[in-house]
């Protein structure tokens, strides 16, 4: 009886329906946390593991402004001897590849403060 439930467990957490957690969306731009896809106009964005993890954390929260020293403590897990160019460099990859083509980008730099997603009006 442990193996029977054990397996239906596992098959729940293989297949099911994806959550609004799983799922996140900013304007065109659709990101599916449970299966590491992002399109934006539904045009598949192929992205590597930690620029995908960059922009999932701009997407959890669009609007909020992150500070390199948030993304890398995010996305590195590093509490400690920030390299902020690194953040810099990944901003700039997921610009050219979510961006680019688009008349209104999503991505924006706030001076001092750090880096936004925000839905196109």
């Amino acid at each position: 009886m442990e193996e029977l439930i054990a397996r239906v467990e596992a098959l729940g957490r293989r297949g099911g329906t994806p959550t609004a957690a799983d799922l996140l969306r900013v304007s065109d731009l659709h990101m599916d946390v449970q299966h590491r896809r992002v399109t934006r106009a539904g045009r598949a964005i192929a992205l590597s593991p930690r620029e995908f993890d960059v922009l999932q954390v701009l997407m959890s929260e669009p609007g909020r402004a992150f500070s390199r020293t948030e993304l890398s403590e995010r996305v590195w897990q590093r509490d400690h001897e920030y390299d902020t160019r690194t953040v810099e460099i990944f901003i700039t990859r997921l610009r050219k590849k979510v961006d680019a083509g688009f008349v209104a980008p999503l991505i924006h730099t706030l001076r001092g403060v750090g880096y936004a997603i925000r839905p196109v009006p």
